[in-house]
């Protein structure tokens, strides 16, 4: 029988010190499904916080969290297996097709870090508006040795340039456009600056073949600053579309630059005639027709 209450937090604090030397292993027996997740009631919770590795199929990859990094919390103590277990496979399969990837919205770079690790042949540029999540996302590109191939941009993306305010969530996971908080998240605004996807392409003279947006909420504005992207460069697209968001805008853009949709589920990818936001399967793999 496992102990709890009590008796759990005194079996934590007696075998803590003999554990500690055991850290790299046990993370990697946990992210393999080697150790069941429960154990982890009996480790310090703390751990998440330090440096570790990622093991993929093939790959591995160091990650240095922040307090705020919630997503790399999740791996550490799960690794792909949970965290967003349906989509992360087709944007890893999607990256190492590409020859340059767009992650917009890169968040802590955890897509970035992982996908330039598993194909060493993909360039990368990552967009991520808010400061604070901006530098740890930097520090886990440089940290990784992958600057000559990672471009970083610390802006947003959307229909216009400026500069514009900007939603900065306390889940660092859920910054946006909306002002009064995107889904009803606590926050403060703040400005930022704004730049369409056109314009950095153009600038940096970039040729995407795959964009990963994910912006709560304001994929539209993405797409709708991007109509000569999608027209000549013809960048497959994994996207989220949630209830609430502008799904109608959303599916006129990619009709008129003809793009099929396929909902990402745990029973593979299913074809859709247009994006139907659903909140358990809320990813989206969207390809140009030839």
């Amino acid at each position: 029988m496992i102990p709890s209450g009590p008796a759990a937090r005194t079996l934590k604090r007696v075998a803590r010190p003999f554990l500690r030397p055991l850290r790299g292993s046990i993370t990697w027996a946990l992210q393999e499904g080697v150790l069941p997740l429960s154990v982890r009631q009996y480790l310090p919770w703390r751990w998440a916080l330090e440096p570790f590795t990622i093991y993929g199929a093939g790959w591995k990859c160091r990650w240095f969290p922040t307090e705020f990094d919630a997503v790399g919390h999740q791996i550490f103590w799960s690794g792909l297996r949970r965290w967003e277990k349906e989509t992360a496979p087709v944007i890893l399969d999607q990256i190492r097709r590409s020859r340059c990837f767009i992650d917009i919205g890169a968040n802590c770079g955890v897509y970035t870090v992982m996908g330039c690790v598993a194909s060493p042949q993909t360039m990368a540029v990552a967009i991520e508006p808010v400061p604070g999540i901006f530098a740890a996302l930097v520090s886990n590109v440089k940290r990784n040795h992958l600057l000559p191939r990672v471009t970083l941009l610390n802006l947003a993306i959307g229909e216009s340039n400026g500069t514009v305010p900007f939603h900065e969530a306390e889940d660092a996971t859920m910054g946006s456009f909306a002002l009064d908080g995107y889904q009803g998240q606590n926050g403060r605004i703040i400005e930022v600056n704004c730049r369409t996807l056109d314009s950095i392409v153009a600038e940096a003279r970039l040729a995407p073949d795959f964009l990963k947006i994910d912006v709560e909420g304001f994929t539209d504005a993405v797409l709708a600053g991007a109509g000569g992207t999608l027209a000549s460069l013809r960048p497959r697209i994994v996207l989220e579309a949630n209830p609430g968001d502008s799904c109608e805008r959303i599916n006129a853009i990619l009709s008129e630059h003809g793009y099929t949709c396929q909902s990402i589920t745990a029973r593979g990818l299913e074809a859709h005639g247009t994006i139907v936001p659903q909140e358990k399967w809320p990813n989206w793999l969207c390809t140009p027709r030839i």
